[in-house]
């Protein structure tokens, strides 16, 4: 099996590339993520052509997400959909010199 995470693989698309070239099957996960990265994880499983075991796509990031109508599991699944980030949520992260 190979474990992918699409942030440090640098996208849905080589994600997919790794997956194919390793040729076994593949387990998408997160670690930390908001809604925006789970959201890359959710559409990367989606886009293997088959999926043998569960996907690690629910880890939060502790300090809160950054859109209104976050991904959350319901029933140990999660429906893909488009998510945008909030301006007022992301504000919270902003760095100032």
């Amino acid at each position: 099996m190979v474990v992918l995470k699409v942030q440090p693989l640098g996208g849905v698309r080589t994600a997919l590339q790794v997956a194919e070239t390793a040729g076994v099957p593949a387990l998408v996960t997160s670690m930390r993520e908001t809604s925006v990265g789970i959201a890359a994880g959710l559409a990367l499983a989606a886009a293997l052509p088959e999926l043998p075991y569960a996907c690690g796509l629910a880890a939060r990031m502790s300090g809160g997400d950054v859109v209104r109508d976050p991904l959350v599991p319901v029933d140990g699944h999660m429906r893909l959909r488009r998510v945008e980030p909030d301006p007022d949520l992301l504000a919270r992260y902003e760095v100032t010199s």
